[in-house]
């Protein structure tokens, strides 16, 4: 399967609306695997014909994992049969090398670690009741949970869309959908509606639930919730304390083929770990859904990340009005975590994308990473990152694919390579202020509203240190202008105090003409050149030289003392001529080089000790762009890494 078909099956959820008494999900749900049994000794547990006075055999399961999981030993492999499982898991076993302790699904069946509150999900009807005087559908919690605190997340069971966490009693109970507020944060009484989603009143310990209807005419068709607006009627994944899956101290241990769920806090703890293989998991957020700290030689592959963006979110609403997290984090105490591999995920759906710059010796491969209304891979290193290898990765919808944030020491820097970087689809960042907001206009007459904003590819908080970036042999795609008109779609930007090498990349603007604006600081350790710029709309009738401006400015001058051909002096304006270029979510787009390709044998040989996975594909000098020609588009996901 080709990468972009991949992409658009993942991005579409192959179900009837009438399915699902909430929404179609966004992405597809979980299936059961069909991995084989392992060889060696094995135990069972079953959550509805278990029995914690069993002998743990096949005949014979126990019923809790918390019975189970401390009585295994090196070798043994735990199956839980299908079915949920509402417990809080710790996992501090310590199995070998040759014989790793193995906690994972029964084949051909799918269990589920829920750290919800089972009555929202077992009993709908006898849980909620309507608010008094309400007139807008607000229903609370006939029982009082007074441990709760902070905000409470949850998900549709049906569907696994998520519930928006609220922050302020008035948002929850407001008809008001446009961003008209006096501030951002602030307590102001008109509210702002972010869609269906559960409050948690600390004073009484009830959680509160609405699920009103939506009705933005700023969102792509379908993407409005219009389900059943009674939580008697639904069964919900209602967030409880704590952590579901927690590995604390595990050594030598696998988790496979688990779908973890229900927590407002962490989800997937993996923390002062060794050896730890995580495969096959649906990870539902969760604030965030998985959590790294202070552990070693950690895998995490062939799993899906989910967020907790709802088909129809907004960026202010979670960052403002509710609960602004991060899709996955690697803390940076007591060192950090080292020799980390993602690989083959899928990483979606939530304000903030992965934090891994704190990772020493990251390597983060074939994964989808797409729609984070905030940003997308989060590169600070607080000291403690480096030796990070980003590859084959397809990358959409971030408002910054590699964002940055904070003051610390430089790690040994970032190699970005091989990715294919799509930022033609929309980002949700800026809410409609009206019903007719002029940002929104329709492109065409009668034509769907058109989303102002497609991000960037590199942004920071606060003018920070960036890490050292050696961007170099990627294509990536914009709908819209430079920020700025930036060099590279921001790859000029922020160059201080750092080290930036940009080489052999592709850049195509399908709106105006591609920036230029290179660094105005010359003696920064920047250097930039060998790269393909194109637009596709300005591009075919463009008349001169395109690089004439550009290489006339005091910068370009200037850098030729410390890059003799200047800094971009070697760069084409040419259309790249890929097999197929298609609109964005386009499954027919190939964005491989064909015969003819003024890419071909365009670049300059990058230094032997930078990776490149494809370095023995690429015959005769080097190509540009992330596919040279011949090669085979990679593909990425779960899907990918089963072949």
């Amino acid at each position: 399967m080709r990468l972009a078909s991949l992409l658009l099956a993942a991005l579409t959820a192959p179900v009837c609306a009438a399915e699902f008494a909430s929404h179609p999900p966004m992405r597809p749900l979980p299936e059961a695997s069909t991995r084989a049994k392992a060889d060696g000794p094995a135990l069972f547990v079953d959550p509805a014909k278990g029995d914690d006075g069993n002998d743990g055999s096949q005949a014979k399961p126990w019923k809790t994992l918390a019975h189970a999981i401390p009585k295994l030993k090196a070798g043994e492999t735990l199956y839980l049969r299908g079915g949920t499982y509402y417990e809080h898991v710790t996992v501090k076993g310590t199995g070998t090398a040759k014989q790793p302790i193995t906690i994972r699904s029964f084949p051909g069946e799918l269990a589920v670690i829920d750290g919800g509150l089972r009555e929202f999900a077992k009993a709908p009807a006898t849980t909620w009741e309507p608010v008094k005087n309400s007139t807008v559908g607000e229903y609370r919690s006939v029982k009082a949970y007074p441990k709760l605190g902070g905000i409470v997340l949850g998900h549709f069971l049906d569907s696994m869309n998520t519930l928006h966490g609220y922050r302020f009693a008035h948002d929850i109970r407001s008809v008001n959908l446009f961003w008209n507020l006096t501030g951002k944060i602030e307590d102001d009484p008109k509210g702002l509606y972010c869609g269906p989603g559960l409050w948690y009143d600390s004073a009484t310990g009830h959680i509160h639930c609405r699920l009103g209807h939506t009705k933005f005419a700023h969102v792509t068709a379908g993407e409005n919730y219009t389900g059943q607006t009674d939580p008697r009627k639904l069964k919900l994944c209602v967030a409880g304390a704590g952590v579901p899956f927690d590995l604390n101290g595990a050594k030598h241990v696998r988790v496979q083929d688990l779908v973890i769920r229900g927590a407002s806090r962490t989800t997937l703890n993996v923390e002062k770990c060794e050896s730890v293989e995580l495969d096959g998991l649906h990870v539902y957020g969760g604030s965030p859904a998985v959590m790294l700290r202070a552990s070693n030689e950690v895998k995490l592959t062939r799993s899906c990340v989910r967020g907790i963006s709802a088909p129809w979110a907004w960026r202010g609403g979670q960052k403002y009005r509710g609960n602004s997290a991060y899709l996955m984090t690697a803390r940076p105490e007591a060192g950090g975590c080292k020799n980390v591999e993602i690989a083959y995920c899928e990483l979606t759906d939530c304000h903030d994308g992965p934090y891994i710059g704190t990772i020493r010796g990251l390597r983060f491969h074939h994964n989808l990473v797409d729609n984070f209304n905030d940003d997308g891979i989060y590169l600070s290193g607080a000291g403690t990152g480096g030796d990070i290898h980003i590859t084959q990765n397809r990358i959409t919808r971030c408002l910054h694919c590699f964002a940055f944030a904070g003051k610390y020491k430089l790690g040994s820097g970032v190699y970005i390579t091989r990715n294919i970087i799509d930022q033609r689809g929309e980002v949700r960042y800026q809410w409609p202020t009206s019903a007719d907001d002029q940002r929104f206009t329709p492109e065409k007459p009668g034509g769907p509203a058109r989303v102002p904003h497609t991000g960037f590819l590199c942004g920071d908080h606060g003018s920070p240190t960036w890490e050292k970036m050696f961007f170099y042999h990627n294509t990536v795609l914009f709908r819209d202008k430079a920020f700025r008109d930036h060099y590279g779609f921001g790859m000029a930007r922020a160059t201080a105090g750092t080290t930036r090498r940009v080489f052999n990349n592709v850049f195509v603007c399908t709106g105006g003409l591609p920036g230029q604006a290179l660094p105005l600081v010359t003696d920064d350790d920047f250097v930039a050149d060998f790269n393909l710029f194109w637009s596709t709309s300005d591009g075919p009738t463009f008349k001169g030289d395109f690089f004439a401006p550009a290489r006339k400015s005091k910068a370009f001058v200037a850098s030729k003392a410390k890059y003799a051909p200047g800094w971009g002096g070697n760069d084409l304006f040419a259309d790249p001529k890929f097999a197929r270029f298609a609109l964005w979510g386009d499954a027919t787009g190939d964005y491989r080089l064909v015969e003819g390709s003024p890419a071909i044998n365009a670049g300059t040989e990058i230094n032997p000790k930078w990776p490149d996975p494809l370095r023995k594909r690429d015959a005769g000098k080097p190509d540009l762009g992330a596919l040279p020609l011949g090669a085979e588009a990679f593909t990425v996901g779960p899907t990918a890494g089963k072949q």
